[in-house]
């Protein structure tokens, strides 16, 4: 009689717990424990990424909301500079307004709710909410959960807006194209406990177009009569700045490169570092997103796959070598 050998169990990490499981889990435990050492590893080497966007494939690989927004905000604001006289009150408001929209993702969804820096009283967690609604850079629970991805698989593919891509993707093609594999695992069962996060997550399309645009249009134009005064600066200019004053922080810093004979006056440093306080990040670690990969992993996440960029050969994540303990099928 031919014997035959049992082909030994693969144990491969699931991307979410099962139902049984999270019945069975206390809720305040982690969703994302029992993930192994070697997930990130696993997959990239057993999920298929999305093929790398060409000129074929460009228009259907756009997220056409974030298109539509990213790109009418600069159009209307460049209209309004030019049709519309900016008022010494409607300049100060803008530029008050500004800043509590930054800070609302700053002081909110940055260091409170995706860093957990702090604790915050609940009044204050529905101001932060409502700014970081009218800054309309997603809702906290969306926003966190990317950030902790961040965090936690930085320098890999699993990275929602990994730097190795280069800046114009970690900027803004991570959400103007389609993401082209999912993000890693990251725990945000804490912030579905929250009732502000959860409630800011169910209203935030109205609180977007409240806080966003209907606020610092109304406040202008209800007080001092400048209507489109508050449109297109209070709410469009200074929404322009909120998303990008990131990047022009960047080539700020590039002056102070030794590309550039001249280094900024203290001057120029001072306004610069006024214009993106409310912008700064910081890449302090939290209990939520603690790494999972040393250096070498990193190294070796980074250098076998491709950017979403390329335009020949697709990515060779797929052709890395298997974890052990699991097999291609």
């Amino acid at each position: 009689m031919a014997s035959s050998t049992a082909r030994p169990q693969v144990l491969t990490p699931p991307l979410t717990p099962s139902p049984s499981s999270k019945n069975l889990r206390d809720e305040n435990v982690p969703v994302d424990i029992d993930i192994p050492d070697n997930y990130v590893h696993h997959v990239l080497a057993t999920q298929k990424e999305l093929p790398p966007i060409t000129w074929k494939n460009l228009y259907d690989e756009l997220q056409w909301i974030s298109v539509i927004v990213l790109a009418l905000t600069p159009i209307a604001s460049i209209y309004g500079w030019f049709t519309t006289p900016l008022q010494l009150k409607t300049a100060l408001f803008s530029v008050g307004y500004y800043y509590f929209t930054g800070l609302g993702i700053t002081a909110g969804y940055h260091r409170l709710w995706a860093h957990r820096s702090y604790n915050a009283s609940r009044p204050l967690e529905y101001i932060l909410a409502l700014a970081g609604a009218g800054a309309i850079e997603g809702s906290i629970k969306w926003w966190s959960r990317g950030h902790r991805a961040h965090h936690r698989y930085t320098d890999t593919d699993l990275d929602p807006y990994g730097a190795h891509h280069g800046l114009v993707w970690s900027h803004i093609g991570w959400m103007i194209f389609k993401p082209r594999r999912k993000p890693g695992v990251a725990d945000v069962s804490d912030l579905t406990r929250n009732p502000v996060v959860r409630w800011q997550h169910k209203w935030f399309v109205s609180l977007l177009l409240l806080m966003g645009i209907a606020v610092p249009t109304v406040i202008p134009g209800y007080f001092w009569g400048d209507w489109r005064g508050g449109y297109f600066y209070a709410a469009l200019t200074r929404l322009l700045f909120v998303h990008h004053v990131s990047t022009l922080y960047w080539l700020y810093e590039q002056l102070d490169s030794p590309f550039f004979p001249s280094r900024p006056s203290v001057s120029t440093r001072s306004l610069t570092g006024l214009v993106k306080l409310p912008s700064t990040t910081s890449t302090l670690p939290a209990i939520t997103c603690s790494p999972r990969l040393s250096l070498s992993e990193r190294v070796t996440t980074t250098s076998t796959t491709s950017s979403p960029w390329t335009t020949a050969t697709p990515s060779s994540g797929t052709s890395m070598t298997q974890p052990s303990g699991s097999s291609q099928p």
